[in-house]
């Protein structure tokens, strides 16, 4: 279900809907050069990474600041105990009126919603730096934003412990102390942001960038505000622009990716995701799945295919590769190998089977030439249509049963179809008719044809639809008027006429067609004897019964019927 496919390639993708974004343009993809900055990496998420950056530069040179950009990096990762532990270690190398780490362990305890212990803390550390150290003011008033994060297109706090009030209050004692402090005024552009007005944040912003704040990360954040603010055209602006200040800067690169993806740009989705890759050197498994998963969406499986086989080693025991595989063969007309994908997967992964993976591994055995694989395969499809909203898998269930003549269940099918608010096709209809046609020939239990009049105008109703969409298909003419002529004695058939302008119809569309005269001489033949019949019966005009007979002899010389008829009076068997 590229149906779906938010929920059921991603599972923690939503399908929001948002306005039209300018579509991409490819950017040329620099030469990979590694994040090995911490704070991109932090920007990024990759926090174990960043940690680890952190712990080293401690061991390297144990200091005040290293310990608290340790601390900082564990706080940033949503894990202030483990913060605390590093400032707590940071403390004793504090400056006398500089207590950065005894600032970090306040805001452990304020992240933590722990108000006695960070409300105290908060204030010996504005007394002890006479509330005069702008850096301790800094860290005070980031914290009370909660750290905006950016994640898979979220730009939110880590923490809900944010007081956008109170980071304004001490981000502005803050820049008063030090005016031409870049982060201090990017930091004020969040907290204005989370005080909702988007106005001054931007402004901040754009004050950081003229202080000399690096600019991608400042084109960065001005795109998140705008997105937040559904204004898509802009944040994609303001990315490209990220980039453009700076090629090696990864996380533009995923964010554009991200906000693709939410507005259903697939291809662009997976173009920036696997340029964020190379340029960020991020080969998570998590990253090389979404790129699988975007190129997926995007249609392009083989794609899909090739990522997750140029990458098994890095992707390792994850089922999920065996999913995003098995619908991309089924998608490529490789059953075998979906079969073997998706079986696969659902032996390793049953507790997270959903629809799809029964769509597509349904899809996959319907495409084997086996008899056996068929009536599998329909059966999965059946288990995945009643949660497909996208996608009318009913109709799938529906041509595989009037395949194979089973007409009672491929009416049910299309009968669900209708219930779960998929709009019929002109196959649809066709077969929706033709399978009431033929079920309007009832037997009892003597074997007596019976015939079943609601059959044959449920037929004729969805035949007659048909014909609306697709005027030129003379079967739909034909088995119109045969349900109209079945569904009577041949004596009330010719009597009430309802046949008789389908039967005109059908003669005329293939008038002239030495093939289908061939291929529908039988069905020609009851045509002519009904209308023979009917101007002998109904109007009583001879001459028109004279042009019916002549026509059907010059279109069947060999019919007997028909030449019987031309060699005596008309009776009522002529139209049987």
């Amino acid at each position: 279900m590229k149906t779906n496919l938010k929920t059921v390639v991603y599972t923690a993708m939503a399908g929001i809907v948002f306005p039209a974004v300018a579509s991409a343009q490819t950017t040329p993809t620099p030469a990979a050069k590694p994040a090995t900055d911490a704070t991109t990496l932090l920007s990024l998420g990759r926090y174990t990474e960043a940690k680890n950056l952190l712990r080293q530069a401690v061991q390297a040179n144990p200091s005040m600041q290293t310990y608290f950009d340790a601390g900082y990096g564990y706080l940033r990762a949503g894990q202030p105990d483990s913060a605390r532990i590093w400032f707590e270690k940071g403390v004793p190398m504090d400056e006398k009126r500089v207590p950065l780490n005894q600032t970090g362990v306040a805001i452990t305890y304020l992240v933590q919603n722990n108000s006695a212990q960070a409300d105290a803390q908060i204030k010996e550390v504005v007394d002890r730096s006479k509330g005069k150290n702008a850096s301790i003011l800094h860290r005070i008033g980031e914290a009370y934003t909660g750290y905006l994060t950016t994640e898979e297109g979220s730009f939110k706090p880590r923490y809900g412990t944010a007081n956008p009030a109170k980071a304004i209050d001490f981000l502005n004692r803050a820049a008063e102390r030090d005016k031409k402090n870049a982060d201090i005024q990017l930091t004020l552009g969040d907290a204005y942001y989370l005080n909702k007005d988007a106005g001054t944040a931007v402004s901040r912003y754009e004050s950081a960038l003229e202080l000399g704040m690096n600019p991608s990360r400042v084109y960065q954040r001005m795109g998140d505000i705008y997105w937040q603010g559904r204004n898509l055209n802009l944040a994609v602006e303001n990315y490209k622009k990220a980039i453009e200040a700076n090629p090696q800067y990864a996380p533009a690169y995923r964010q554009l990716a991200e906000l693709y993806y939410l507005v259903n740009k697939y291809k662009e989705a997976a173009n920036y995701t696997d340029q964020y890759i190379q340029v960020a050197g991020d080969n998570r498994p998590e990253m090389l799945l979404r790129s699988a998963q975007f190129h997926f969406l995007a249609n392009d499986f083989q794609k899909a295919v090739d990522v997750i086989n140029q990458n098994r080693a890095a992707l390792g025991q994850n089922p999920i590769i065996h999913r995003i595989e098995g619908w991309a063969y089924s998608s490529l007309k490789q059953p075998e190998k979906a079969i073997e994908s998706l079986q696969t997967f659902l032996q390793k992964a049953p507790e997270k089977s959903m629809p799809d993976d029964f769509k597509y591994l349904g899809r996959a055995y319907l495409t084997t030439e086996s008899a056996e694989d068929d009536s599998l395969g329909v059966t999965f499809l059946e288990r995945a249509a009643p949660a497909d909203t996208s996608e009318n898998l009913y109709s799938d269930i529906a041509k595989y049963y009037y395949r194979t003549k089973k007409h009672a269940q491929a009416v049910a099918a299309l009968d669900s179809s209708i219930v779960h608010g998929f709009k019929a096709d002109m196959q649809d209809l066709f077969r929706y008719g033709m399978s009431n046609y033929m079920l309007g020939f009832g037997r009892d239990s003597l074997g007596k044809l019976q015939r079943d009049t609601v059959r044959f105008a449920k037929a004729d109703s969805a035949l007659a639809l048909a014909q609306a969409g697709s005027p030129d298909y003379a079967p739909t003419v034909l088995y119109r008027a045969k349900a109209n002529y079945y569904a009577y004695t041949p004596q009330e058939a010719v009597m009430n006429g309802k046949a008789k302008e389908h039967f005109e119809k059908f003669i005329s569309m293939i008038e002239g067609k030495e093939e289908d005269q061939k291929r529908y001489k039988n069905d020609l033949a009851l045509a002519f004897k009904y209308l023979i019949s009917y101007h002998e019966l109904v109007t009583k005009d001879a001459s028109a019964r004279a042009e019916w007979l002549k026509k059907g002899l010059a279109m069947l010389p060999e019919n007997k019927d028909l030449a019987k008829i031309s060699d005596g009076p008309a009776t009522e068997a002529d139209a049987q």
